[in-house]
This record gives structure tokens, C-alpha cells and sequence, in this order.
């Protein structure tokens, strides 16, 4: 019987692993809900993106609809923020006009306006903020 390299079954074992812990990568991205991994998209766009000016068209309590352009090219989507009503700087009726967004420089499409952590919105002059 030929005798088997000592590499061979050291190899097979890192092979082994490599495949179990990438299995299980894949099984926890896949386990978050849809909630969480909006979230987290967020949280990277706020952290990693760069801002542009956006024109918003829409709003209403659960969602931003607006409108920016980069590197000649136009984007119009829409932002979910029915689970960030408390971040709001003000009613979301009031937030239609000129703002600020982050988005992916890799993927222009994908951006915020608002996140738990930052928003696009202009403050109010004080004697807005009164009335």
C-alpha cells in the first residue's frame, strides 16, 4: 500500500473548515431579517457614502421620494421611512424640496436621505421652527 503524504490530509482539513465557516457566513447573511439588513445599509451608506443634493418629491409618514443626478446620470427612488419617524427634524409633509444624500460611489443607486444616524434636511430659521 503506497503511503499518503502527510500535506494531503492537512490540506483536506483546511479545506474542510475553509467550506464549514463559509457556510456558515452565508447562513447568518441569509438569517437577518429584511429589517436588519436595511439597516445595516444604511448605517454603511451613512458611514462610507459620499453626499449629493437631491430635490425630494414626495413624503409622506412612510416613504421619501426624490430625485439626484451623478456623473451626468439621473437617479429617481423612493426611501422607506416608516421605522424612522422619530428621527424626522419635522413632519414628514414639510420635508418636500431641496436636501442632501449619501449614496454608494460604487453604486450610485443606492442612497439614503435619512438614517438613525444622519439627515439630509436643511434646520429650519428660528422663526419657522415657531409656527
Amino acid at each position: 500500500m503506497p503511503a499518503i503524504p502527510l500535506a494531503l490530509p492537512a490540506a483536506v482539513g483546511v479545506a474542510a473548515t475553509g467550506a464549514l465557516v463559509w457556510l456558515a457566513v452565508r447562513y447568518v447573511r441569509r438569517s437577518r431579517d429584511p429589517e436588519e439588513r436595511e439597516r445595516r445599509r444604511r448605517i454603511h451608506l451613512h458611514v462610507n457614502g459620499r453626499i449629493t443634493e437631491v430635490t425630494v418629491y414626495q413624503a409622506d409618514a412612510s416613504t421619501l421620494q426624490y430625485g439626484y443626478e451623478i456623473a451626468g446620470v439621473g437617479y429617481d427612488t423612493t426611501q422607506d421611512i416608516s421605522s424612522l419617524t422619530l428621527h424626522l427634524p419635522r413632519p414628514a409633509e414639510q420635508l418636500v424640496g431641496i436636501a442632501a444624500a449619501k449614496y454608494d460611489p460604487q453604486n450610485p443607486a443606492n442612497s439614503i436621505v435619512i438614517s438613525e444616524h444622519w439627515h439630509g434636511f436643511p434646520e429650519l430659521p428660528k422663526q419657522e421652527r415657531h409656527n
